[in-house]
C-alpha cells in the first residue's frame, strides 16, 4: 500500500477533517481506485457497503447520505448509538 498526498479546496478540507481517519481511508482507497479504473464510486453494492462502514465509524447520517447518495433509512440500523 502506498501513501498519497492530495490537495483540496478549503471548504472540502474542512469537511474532510470532520471524518474519522478510518472513514477517510475507506473513501480515498475506493474513490481513487475507481477513478483510475475509469469507474464511478460508489455504485451498486459498494454504496451500501460504504454507508455501513461509515455508519459503524461514527460518521453522521447526513454526511453518509451525501457521500453514498443513499437515504438514511437504508443504513440507519448501522449508525453508532
Amino acid at each position: 500500500m502506498k501513501t498519497v498526498t492530495i490537495q483540496m479546496e478549503d471548504d472540502a478540507a474542512k469537511i474532510w477533517q470532520t471524518l474519522p481517519i478510518e472513514a477517510q481511508s475507506i473513501l480515498t482507497s475506493g474513490a481513487l481506485s475507481a477513478l483510475l479504473a475509469g469507474e464511478l464510486y460508489p455504485t451498486g453494492t459498494d454504496q451500501l457497503e460504504l454507508a455501513i462502514s461509515l455508519a459503524e465509524k461514527g460518521v453522521p447520517a447526513n454526511m453518509i447520505s451525501r457521500l453514498t447518495r443513499l437515504d438514511r433509512d437504508v443504513f440507519e440500523s448501522f449508525l453508532s448509538k
